[in-house]
């Protein structure tokens, strides 16, 4: 088990990291997905009862039969706030299943295309202490993940470059953790998946 800080370097403003806990562990079962998908590896479906664990290389905790990846909240400083315009577009074909007519007027009403302002921020450095069990492997995961955050492919959150440095042990602990009188959140990715939460502090 190797302490390590993990830094990320951006060059864009990220959408939707702000507002709660940023661990490292989802971006990095997002690389792992996306590496075992192109060697023709199957995945397990994401169910409403089931969301899989990828073996990732970092360290487990266990507290009150709940588990988790060692890996701190992000730690970042905002350099500014801003806003910015992604396009909405109607699901005309998902709305055009309720109706009798197949064409879909979509020039009117609350379901026409919009111009939606989205809260972004600016943080051109984003880091995390983790507990590391195969740093080769952390550092191979790390050069697949391009972008953090929402809305990548118009280009936010885009990751210039990746440092690892030694880290603080014990320093991945400040993240939201197990506690009987805590309020229910995200232990591990998926983070938005409801098996994941439990009461935290």
């Amino acid at each position: 088990m190797t302490s390590l800080k993990v830094t990320a370097h951006l060059i864009t403003p990220c959408i939707g990291i702000d507002g709660h806990a940023f661990m490292l562990d989802g971006p990095l079962s997002w690389a792992y997905a996306q590496r075992a998908l192109a060697s023709g590896q199957e995945l397990p479906p994401l169910t409403p009862s089931y969301a899989a664990d990828f073996p990732l290389p970092l360290e487990r905790w266990v507290e009150g039969g709940t588990w988790g990846w060692c890996s701190s909240r992000a730690r970042y400083e905002v350099a500014s706030h801003t806003t910015v315009e992604i396009r909405r577009k109607p699901a005309a074909a998902a709305m055009a299943r309720f109706g009798a007519d197949r064409r879909m007027h979509l020039g009117l009403g609350p379901h026409k295309a919009r111009d939606a302002m989205v809260p972004a921020v600016w943080a051109p450095v984003i880091e995390w202490h983790v507990e590391a069990v195969d740093q080769d492997d952390l550092e191979s995961l790390l050069t697949l993940i391009t972008h953090l955050g929402a809305r990548h492919r118009n280009g936010f959150g885009t990751v210039q470059s990746w440092r690892i440095e030694p880290g603080a042990a014990n320093a991945w602990r400040d993240r939201p953790m197990p506690h009987p009188s805590g309020i229910p959140a995200g232990v591990r990715a998926p983070y938005h998946h409801h098996t994941r939460r439990v009461p935290c502090l």
